[in-house]
């Protein structure tokens, strides 16, 4: 219990849940690591492949409606809340996470105090928000949005999906995400038909996050009793001391990701920001899916790491066997067919925007396995070994693409996210390979890139025929020369997770 969270005894001697629900943690530790990381995986995805497409429907249709300006203005207020959500989600979810995967019985004591500190974190992030919104910015509209995204914060603090993904019941966690979406993107399609609407879109989202969290909240009411906040100096303390250096990499995180647009939309006119912030959605949706995966796999790679540091070490190496087989040919295909791609989806106010997409896709696979090896050291309570680069990647990149800002115009903040992402993979790499814990990579870039050189003729071939047929045919030849050059035989993750657990014993 040294690495539990303290809690008093008392508490935990009153934590007796019924077989019924202690199980899943127990049952989850008998299932094979590669089977339950897939399992899990395939349920957020595919959640967050319905949630992500619907989102795109969305981000389009407000593209067309709000303008480019309009849209460079829900963008910018957006990601400024983005970065403050991240903060009180990930300063604290990924230790709790941690604790409940390893000691299921601790829900309740952990679920008291820890909605006490988001309440209370929650309600200052707001008010600086709100104080920090009226003084510099000029129109009352867009403090009004700004202000409007904010009430994300306290949906936020109320949410308890850590509790699900500690003890590996993904399948509520993904129900959650498809309603919350769904709920946002029908009240968005419905009612905001024009810029004069704009305030909606923001309105429509916190009420969709709301009944997300509802539900995973009637859920947790079945199987757990009503909670009883309280914040005790002794557990805030406890949280501060284990959690400074998990929130320190979250924040690090949520800077790197969105630091060019932040940067871009206090340079740029809101238009620049729309015309920037198009490609940028649409980078970060794939960004999402590295973040599913790491979400999936965490609970499984914290107890491997903690009884048998060999099956941690494979698990990691099939992790980034399948990033890098799945990310490749996208970021490939999405250079080469960068502009037909967005003279088919974005109207023709996004002229230019092709060219930023071709930049910013890599950022798509170098922060996710950048994150991924992040993620791992978590998992490994060893995150302080490589916190220091990550925080200097992240104090380091707002100078830097603000000089290539000014220098290159808007390409030069795409390119300057590149060039961190690469400092931080590298970093990363070095940091596993001192803990004896690296990846072998070279086997995971080789058939991937193989498969994608032979993949860019036919998507420049069939570019001439439509885009859309550009992209089933680079597709298909992805796979038929991958697979015929032994990808799928390779790649142990794909073992564990379709070959029958009586075949393997």
């Amino acid at each position: 219990m040294a690495s539990t969270i303290d809690v008093r005894p008392r508490r935990i001697r009153e934590v007796r849940p019924s077989a019924r629900h202690a199980c899943p943690g127990r049952r989850a530790a008998d299932v094979p690591a590669g089977r339950r990381i897939a399992s899990n995986f395939a349920c957020l995805s595919s959640a967050e492949f319905v949630s992500r497409t619907t989102s795109v429907i969305v981000t389009l249709t407000l593209a067309r409606r709000l303008g480019v300006e309009g849209y460079g203005r829900i963008e910018f207020a957006f990601n400024v809340v983005f970065w403050l959500v991240l903060l009180m989600r990930d300063s604290h979810d990924l230790i709790v996470t941690r604790e409940l995967s390893r000691h299921p019985r601790l829900v309740r004591p952990l679920v008291d105090q820890v909605m006490a500190y988001k309440a209370l974190l929650a309600l200052i992030l707001f008010s600086v928000l709100t104080l920090i919104g009226s003084l510099t910015l000029s129109a009352r509209s867009d403090w009004l949005i700004l202000v409007l995204y904010g009430t994300m914060l306290f949906t936020t603090a109320t949410g308890v999906d850590y509790v699900f993904r500690g003890t590996e019941r993904m399948g509520l966690v993904a129900i959650s995400l498809c309603l919350r979406v769904a709920i946002y993107a029908i009240g968005v399609l419905l009612t905001v038909k024009d810029a004069s609407r704009i305030t909606w879109v923001p309105m429509w989202l916190a009420l969709g996050e709301a009944s997300g969290i509802a539900l995973v909240w009637w859920f947790y009411l079945r199987h757990y009793r009503v909670p009883r906040p309280r914040l005790s100096p002794r557990f805030l303390m406890i949280m501060i001391r284990r959690g400074r250096t998990v929130c320190a990499i979250q924040l690090s995180q949520t800077v790197i990701n969105s630091a060019d647009l932040l940067v871009v939309g206090l340079l740029s006119t809101w238009s620049e920001v729309g015309l920037y912030g198009a490609p940028h959605r649409m980078v970060t949706a794939i960004l999402t899916f590295g973040v599913i995966l790491q979400q999936a796999a965490f609970p499984t790679l914290a107890r491997l790491w903690r009884q048998k540091a060999e099956a941690g070490r494979e698990a990691l190496d099939s992790l980034v066997e399948v990033l890098m087989t799945g990310l490749v040919p996208v970021a490939v295909g999405c250079t080469i067919l960068a502009d037909p791609l967005v003279h088919l989806i974005l109207p023709r106010d996004y002229a230019g925007s092709g060219f930023l997409l071709s930049i910013g896709i890599w950022r798509a696979p170098l922060l996710i396995l950048a994150y991924l090896y992040q993620t791992t050291l978590i998992a490994l309570n060893r995150e302080a070994v490589g916190v220091r680069t990550l925080v200097f990647g992240a104090v380091g990149i707002g100078p830097l693409i603000m000089t290539l800002r000014l220098w290159l115009g808007l390409p030069g903040a795409a390119f300057g996210v590149i060039v961190v992402g690469l400092g931080l993979v590298a970093a990363g790499y070095a940091t596993l390979a001192r803990e004896g814990r690296a990846p072998a990579w070279h086997h995971h870039l080789g058939r991937p890139l193989v498969a994608a050189a032979a993949m860019a003729p036919v998507c420049l071939l069939l570019e001439h025929v439509h885009v859309l047929a550009a992209v089933a045919g680079g597709a298909c030849t992805y796979i038929v020369v991958w697979l015929s050059i032994g990808g799928m035989g390779h790649t142990r993750l794909w073992k564990s997770t379709l070959v029958p657990a009586h075949r393997k014993a």
